[in-house]
């Protein structure tokens, strides 16, 4: 609650700055939580895929020591399975940079929400400013209404 300047006008433009400021408030808080949790999640994509990439690495890997074996039926089956290998890596992999693009945009979407509020908030700042200074007022508002 915010303390009365005693300045006829200024008093509403004090309460609608208090207000903005709440809002603003609250939507730092919930930008912050948003971007944990989409970070907790990009984290995730990035170990599945990493994780696919080592599978695929691996695959390839068995298929080199069964080509240096020799045997046809050997190299088939570690062909066989280097090819399934990298077909998840790259399921993994399209998935996870489409789910990224959408998390980032959801971000991009939020921060401008934030910057919307924080001009909103600093425009009815400067209107507080603006009719003190109409007022002749040499004071600033009462602590109370920061």
């Amino acid at each position: 609650m915010t303390e009365s300047t005693g300045i006829p006008g200024v008093d509403a433009l004090v309460a609608a700055h208090a207000a903005e400021r709440s809002q603003l408030n609250a939507a730092f808080v919930v930008n912050a939580a948003e971007g944990t949790v989409a970070t907790v999640r990009q984290d995730e994509l990035v170990a599945q895929q990493a994780a696919a990439r080592r599978r695929w690495t691996a695959a390839k890997g068995q298929l080199t020591k069964a080509r240096k074996d020799g045997s046809a039926e050997k190299i088939t089956a570690a062909r066989q399975r280097a090819d399934n290998a990298y077909q998840e890596f790259t399921r993994i992999s399209d998935a996870a940079i489409a789910e990224m693009q959408q998390l980032l945009g959801a971000r991009l979407t939020s921060n401008g929400e934030l910057l919307k509020q924080a001009r909103q908030t600093w425009n009815t700042g400067s209107a507080v400013i603006d009719a003190l200074v109409r007022s002749g007022s040499t004071e600033p508002p009462c602590a109370g209404a920061r």
